[in-house]
């Protein structure tokens, strides 16, 4: 395991590696959840490297864990800014030609958007809970977090892995969803772009929703693609439900023929 800093858009962000980055391999790129951050993945990267014999790499994006502070509020366009000219610098300092994303609820969405922007390198996309279509299950998942974040624990939880990043990371991803107009907010145009395999896993207990991403990838999507269904499984399959989880990234690469 080897941690660096780089800088995505003008901002520093820290990374982490399992493994060398090879341009003639693979990579397996994880893109963290809304309130997450590498930290957060426990010891998913050490498993998913011994269950594919691939590298890893988790990063922390802007306002997140170790990498900078995020200076203002941001709005809903900034998954585009994540998935678009941010993914490319990341690309580009580690010289990453070739790479499967595995992406987590908020980090699924900009997974899908990062593969239809950067169709040349991303092979595969393998989605935990992506929330790529946003419904009123949503958003009123987002207002009990809201709560549980002033008046719970929820922020104490977050400071472990965040520090000072915490209030405005959460502000920023609140601000973002937790209003019914973010039910307008539409991926379709970006989905239907994807050409290259994706999985995705959803639990039926998932308490900010499913139904909405599952229909949306059905709906719009041209590409090969997989969904599993996991009963008794909330928002965190990857955790609860981690054979689940491996077999099929496994699979994906077997799609994609990595």
């Amino acid at each position: 395991m080897q941690t660096h800093d780089f800088y995505a858009t003008d901002h520093r962000l820290a990374a982490t590696t399992w493994g060398r980055v090879d341009p003639a391999q693979p990579t397996i790129v994880m893109l963290h959840g809304g309130l997450d951050c590498t930290s957060t993945w426990k010891d998913l990267p050490e498993a998913i490297v011994e269950a594919t014999g691939l590298t890893v790499l988790s990063y922390d994006r802007y306002g997140y864990g170790r990498s900078e502070k995020s200076a203002s509020l941001r709005g809903r366009e900034y998954r585009h800014e994540e998935s678009g000219p941010a993914f490319a610098d990341l690309l580009g300092h580690f010289g990453i030609r070739r790479a499967v994303l595995f992406g987590h609820s908020d980090g699924g969405a900009i997974a899908v958007l990062a593969a239809a922007k950067h169709p040349a390198v991303v092979q595969g996309v393998c989605l935990c809970v992506p929330t790529v279509a946003i419904d009123l299950c949503m958003v009123q998942a987002m207002e009990r977090a809201g709560a549980a974040f002033e008046s719970g624990d929820l922020r104490a939880r977050l400071t472990r892995h965040h520090g000072d990043n915490t209030d405005t990371m959460f502000r920023n991803w609140f601000g973002a969803w937790c209003d019914p107009d973010a039910v307008h907010w539409s991926m379709a145009e970006e989905i239907a772009a994807v050409k290259c395999p994706v999985s995705a896993l959803f639990g039926r207990e998932d308490e900010y929703g499913w139904r909405a991403s599952a229909s949306a990838l059905f709906e719009n999507g041209a590409m090969g693609l997989e969904l599993t269904m996991l009963p008794a499984v909330g928002h965190h399959p990857h955790h609860r439900a981690r054979d689940e989880t491996l077999n099929m990234l496994k699979g994906l690469l077997h799609r994609t023929s990595c």
